[in-house]
């Protein structure tokens, strides 16, 4: 006889076809019933969606029912956390996955203590680095939905593991987590069939049966069902109210014969798992990248270094700004499957918490710049927030009184320099007519370009001395439209480009260009139009401008291409659009990335356009980073042509997310995609296909060619959504590296470079306007410390992840991981400036090992995916 375990609970999406502040009121009289419900026996217990955001919110309104939460948690009735959002597994940083953890699991310690449980039932499919993240909180269980294929294992509860040996007991909930409301609402008949269900499947007599849905209230006659089920079917099955860490404490005790799997989960043979929204609100993925990005590899590194300095670390204010972004990872305000107005509350967050990392940032530099003492007027003080020597070209702008300029390094040597624009700007009080302006209060903003090697996490000083005459590289313009640098000479001739791979000695004919077509999809997929038009968008009708220097060259293309308006211009084979574009391509001194920036003022309804990479590779498979590693997966997925007729809920397009790049290789070459905020990729034949971007007008659509069946999101009615159409200007940041091997340990390291502009500040007062918060007044810091924290991984062969201060604040912790999924890697070590006590701690900043008092950390072997954090104690 098999036993029923009914874990009641709720499914609390923060937002969706609703906004927070909507589903806020419901979740406020939601918790006066669960209270009710617990306290009165109504319920023994209840599983509060694993998340802590919601509590944030509600214990901010109504800070007196703290010690009532909390009461119930400590006697083991209400179960919290550990998540602080229920959040997305594929577009993220895994370092934000980190910081999820972190913050959930904290502020579930006030509440009581956290279920040890990983907890994502409606997350769009399931990261392959999980298991490692869950293993370093310390938790071994894990309770999902979406995304196991069907011939992967037919039980329901099973051993997931990772390449580096992590492993969580897992119950695959696959009719979801609304699975039990039939036990409530549905006829007899039912009851018994939703129990013959879950039962089927399950590799022991321990099933689970999830009775709760999104946003559903307490099912307060739940014992009488569970009364009049067992009174029923009794022979059969015995069904009691139950709990997740009960579950799992009975079925440790049957694990003998339970299958063990590993890899991600994203197959569509069970249920909806969304393979292409990834590129759905490409606008707040890019927003998203750009503020992860500075909250990871910037503003905490430099916030350590102003600690160290004397300039106090601000946790609060760090985890308010990370409470902002987590609350956009939620899985459907991060897939943007929601409404305009949701959408709006989304990209809200997404500015203020661009706007209290820019500032912080702006502030610091700022700061530990005017209280440098020797520091003089003019000087240029720039920032390394990376564990790596900085030899790529600075990008600045200085503002003089004179008009040329030349730069000096602390050893007095004159550095080159590139002029890459200037502009003449008065300082005065603006006037009607700029006439009356006063010629003395005139200044120079000169945007340059120089290199400066600078050491990892430390600052390093430029002087600038200002010149009457000219002494300046400036950028030349080129009639040939040809850049190159030491890695590649690209050219452009009748609309095509060619590559010339120097190191390599081999060339790339017609390498690059837009695909552009419909798509009759929704915010939760692509699909093509009924009707569709794919065109082939050369440059050729482009003007061209190529400017060369020093230090960075760059090619220009303008033009417009010809567009159908909408799907009926589409299927009418019109072309009454015009889509006007810049396309910008750079290449740096020594740099192994071809930058490749595309601006266009999109005026097209319900299309998709995507950037063409042609390569000579020959391979089946393709890469992508993942969370903490690399994940291989097949260009044709074998169920492409039966997936219909095995019932599928989708067609396995072989649409990929990517975090930050994407790969093809073979034996003889490597071609490597980097984005900043583009998260979607395709390998058909041997081209890289990268979504820039989609735009459709409805939430969700019923019988796509892609996803037949009801709509997403909303199955009864059409809920439009033009702002998703995403009209006007869109901008694009990609780059492209071209190599013998494929290195994910190199890769990662220039996509950190790329993707992050170190800071940078001018002694000067002509310019009050550098930053938003310039203008205010700012004392200096009496007297600087020394920096501590100087650590040096440049000829690391592991992948760098974060830096940050331990939530005590008494340990720096650096976070590294092989990337790599079959080889380990060895003889790694981090030298230290100071002796130091050194723990290897868990992904909480729990100790696993003390090392001791050392100078040199010998960081031992790194198994296939193997995450380390080394936690050095500060010194006062």
């Amino acid at each position: 006889m098999k036993k029923v375990h009914i874990v009641a609970h709720t499914h609390w999406d923060r937002e969706w076809y609703f906004s927070d502040n909507e589903a806020f009121i419901q979740f406020s009289y939601h918790m006066d019933e669960v209270i009710y419900a617990l306290e009165n026996k109504e319920l023994d217990y209840y599983y509060l969606d694993g998340q802590l955001s919601i509590l944030d919110d509600y214990l901010k309104v109504y800070p007196n029912q703290e010690a009532t939460l909390k009461k119930l948690v400590e006697v083991n009735k209400l179960f919290i956390g550990p998540w602080y959002t229920q959040m997305d597994e594929f577009v993220v940083a895994g370092e934000s996955v980190v910081k999820n953890l972190q913050i959930g699991i904290e502020m579930s310690k006030r509440l009581g203590g956290h279920t040890s449980l990983g907890y994502l039932p409606d997350s769009f499919g399931q990261g392959k680095d999980m298991p490692k993240i869950y293993n370093g909180f310390g938790i071994e269980d894990a309770v999902f939905w979406r995304g196991m294929p069907n011939e992967v294992t037919k039980s329901r509860e099973f051993y997931w593991t990772a390449e580096d040996g992590s492993k969580v007991l897992t119950i695959n909930i696959r009719n979801g987590y609304y699975a039990g409301v039939a036990l409530v609402e549905g006829e007899l008949y039912q009851k018994k069939e939703i129990l013959d269900i879950v039962s089927q499947d399950s590799a022991t007599d321990v099933v689970t049966l999830p009775v709760g849905g999104d946003q559903r209230a307490v099912d307060r006659n739940l014992k009488e069902i569970i009364q009049e089920v067992n009174e029923q079917f009794g022979k059969e099955y015995t069904i009691e109210e139950s709990n997740y860490p009960h579950i799992f404490n009975l079925l440790r005790k049957q694990t003998k014969n339970l299958p063990t799997v590993q890899g991600e989960f994203m197959s569509g043979s069970v249920s909806k798992i969304h393979r292409s929204i990834y590129s759905s609100r490409y606008d707040l993925k890019q927003l998203n990248d750009k503020v992860e990005n500075r909250l990871i590899f910037q503003l905490e590194p430099l916030m350590l270094m102003a600690d160290d300095l004397g300039i106090p670390f601000k946790r609060e204010l760090l985890d308010y700004i990370w409470k902002l972004l987590l609350k956009n990872h939620a899985h459907d305000s991060i897939g943007g499957c929601n409404t305009d107005k949701t959408n709006e509350m989304i990209l809200a967050r997404y500015k203020e918490a661009d706007q209290l990392s820019y500032s912080t940032v702006d502030y610091l530099v700022r700061k530990i710049s005017e209280s440098i003492a020797e520091i003089k007027p003019n000087d240029l003080i720039l920032f390394n927030t990376l564990p790596y020597k900085r030899c790529d070209p600075y990008i600045v702008e200085v503002s003089t009184k004179l008009k040329h300029i030349k730069l000096f390094d602390d050893n007095h040597q004159e550095l080159e320099h590139q002029i890459l624009s200037s502009e003449k700007v008065y300082a005065g009080e603006v006037r009607r007519l700029e006439r009356d302006y006063d010629e003395a209060k005139y200044y120079y903003i000169h945007k340059i370009s120089f290199i400066k090697e600078t050491d990892p996490l430390a600052y390093t000083i430029v002087t600038i001395e200002e010149q009457a005459e000219l002494v300046h590289n400036k950028m030349i313009t080129n009639e040939r439209a040809v850049v190159e640098n030491e890695a590649y000479k690209l050219s452009f001739s009748d609309g095509q480009f060619c590559i010339l791979d120097k190191r390599q000695e081999k060339t790339y004919e017609n390498c690059l260009y837009v695909e552009e077509s419909g798509d009759e999809g929704d915010t939760y997929d692509y699909s093509p139009a009924y009707h569709d038009k794919v065109h082939h968008l050369n440059f050729d009708t482009s003007n061209v401008v190529v400017q060369t220097g020093p230090f960075l060259s760059t090619m220009t293309l303008k033009g417009s291409w010809s567009l159908p308006k909408d799907l009926q211009s589409r299927k009418e084979e019109q072309l009454n659009a015009k889509v006007n574009y810049t396309f910008v391509v750079t290449l740096s001194k020594e740099s192994k990335r071809i930058d490749m920036k595309l601006k266009i003022d999109n005026q097209v309804l319900d299309h998709r356009m995507r950037l063409v990479v042609k390569t000579p590779v020959k391979s089946q498979v393709s890469y992508a980073d993942t969370l903490f590693g690399i994940v291989e997966r097949k260009n044709q997925d074998p169920h492409i042509h039966d997936w219909k007729k095995l019932g599928w809920k989708e067609e396995p397009t072989e649409i990929y997310p990517m975090i930050h790049y994407s790969t093809i290789h073979d034996a003889t070459t490597s071609w490597t995609i980097l984005s900043r905020g583009i998260k979607e990729y395709q390998v058909i034949d041997s081209d890289l296909y990268i979504t820039l971007f989609r735009g459709v007008g409805f939430l969700g659509r019923p019988e796509l060619l892609r996803r037949p069946g009801d709509a997403s999101g909303n199955q009864y009615r059409y809920i439009p959504t033009p702002d998703s159409q995403l009209l006007g200007e869109l901008e694009m940041d990609i780059s492209l590296i071209i190599s013998e091997v494929f290195d994910p340990v190199m890769v990662q390291k220039e996509y950190q470079l790329y993707s992050n502009e170190s800071p940078y500040y001018q002694i000067q007062t002509l310019n009050r306007f550098t930053n938003p918060i310039q203008y205010f007044q700012s004392n200096k810091v009496d007297q600087l410390n020394g920096l501590n924290t100087l650590i040096d991984l440049s000829d690391s062969n592991l992948v760098y992840s974060a830096l940050e201060l331990s939530r005590d604040q008494k340990w720096v912790q650096i976070r590294l991981y092989n990337p790599s999924l079959a080889s380990s890697v060895e003889n790694e070590k981090i030298m230290l400036k100071n002796k130091s006590n050194i723990h290897f701690v868990d992904l909480n900043g729990n100790t696993i090992e003390t090392l001791g008092k050392l100078h040199e950390i010998q960081l031992g072997k790194f198994k296939p995916g193997e995450i380390k954090t080394v936690a050095i104690e500060r010194t006062q």
